[in-house]
């Protein structure tokens, strides 16, 4: 049942967008595109930074024994995960969880987990830091219909709750008591018993970051909202081009309210279709064409698409390297 919703999903956005495309039309879609032209592989070049932000990010989250590992190593395992992302509609969890399987071997899933939660974490409080932000321009500089406003309100502040639950959580080290309550629940019971220890150690390790590390969760904060800037220096450039007598205050209002309504469709396979009617409506909202804001959806979707391929690359090798290994060993918990 599962596989067939998200191949309805999946259907259900190629038709979205199908229907947005002849809305705008394809002769002015292709106007907008032809005056972007070329520079479509400038923003593909660019978002190495914005790449190489996060990777940093997660850098100096990193124990000695982790960053043994190297950092291209690292960074290839941050692009695997990232891709995941992408693709499986996991609410960006589901890649997490592919780069600590990634570094098991070296680490042991626990252990690698452990930067990666962390590291998850200052990316989400980035965003959500850029969301206030761009919300207060929204409400200073635009005239937004009233639902408009309500909706991103709630969505900036259920994210902020959620980050505040999640910094409970972590810095108080309750996984371990929430798994044990899971656990008395026969169904669940022999799956997380034999899992608890890993648990253990996992939020024993977190705990002790944020008691005696926490200076390194901001910088890696600072460094996640660098790259997250990294969308709203495209947005920027896009518009531009676009629309020249625009500048960054509606270059703001724009990535926040997209990145704002597209929280909302985390359960659509990459996006497909909503990410491009969001686009367009807010380009509305905004008081520019929907035939700019589709044609800038389709720019982005082809540096994401473009981004897809190292990562891409990364799991095909391991997944060759796991099929061709004559002597698996045994999953390091630890």
């Amino acid at each position: 049942m599962k596989r067939h919703y998200q191949i309805g999903l999946l259907l259900a956005g190629v038709a979205v967008t199908g229907w947005i495309l002849w809305t705008v039309g394809l002769a002015t879609l292709a106007s907008n595109l032809s005056i972007i032209g070329p520079w479509v592989l400038v923003f593909i070049a660019l978002f190495l930074f914005a790449q190489l932000a996060f990777m940093v990010a997660w850098w100096v989250l990193m124990d000695s024994e982790v960053r043994a590992c190297g950092f291209l190593k690292l960074f290839g395992i941050y692009l695997a995960g990232d891709t995941i992302n992408y693709v499986v509609p996991s609410g960006n969890l589901g890649g997490e969880a592919v780069k600590a399987y990634l570094m098991q071997e070296e680490l042991g899933f626990g252990r690698a987990l452990t930067s990666i939660v962390i590291h998850k974490h200052a990316e989400l409080v980035a965003q959500w830091i850029l969301l206030v932000g761009g919300l207060a321009i929204c409400l200073t500089y635009f005239e937004l219909p009233s639902f408009v406003i309500v909706a991103n309100t709630v969505i900036v502040g259920g994210l902020g709750g959620s980050l505040l639950l999640m910094t409970w959580v972590l810095k108080s080290g309750t996984i371990s008591p929430m798994l044990r309550r899971l656990a008395d629940w026969r169904p669940l019971a022999s799956f997380l018993q034999t899992r608890q220890p890993a648990a253990d150690a996992l939020a024993t390790r977190i705990r002790a970051f944020y008691k005696d590390q926490w200076r390194w969760f901001l910088v890696a904060t600072g460094w996640c909202l660098i790259g997250w800037c990294g969308g709203l220096l495209e947005t920027y450039l896009v518009l531009r081009i676009l629309s020249p007598a625009e500048g960054w205050k509606t270059a703001v209002a724009i990535e926040t309210m997209v990145m704002a309504f597209n929280m909302l469709f985390v359960f659509v396979p990459a996006r497909l279709g909503s990410a491009e009617g969001v686009r367009a409506g807010v380009f509305l909202l905004v008081g520019l064409p929907a035939a700019e804001g589709v044609a800038y959806g389709v720019i982005r979707r082809a540096r994401e698409l473009a981004w897809l391929l190292p990562g891409l690359v990364v799991l095909w090798k391991r997944h060759l390297g796991w099929f061709t290994q004559r002597e698996p060993g045994l999953t390091r918990l630890g």
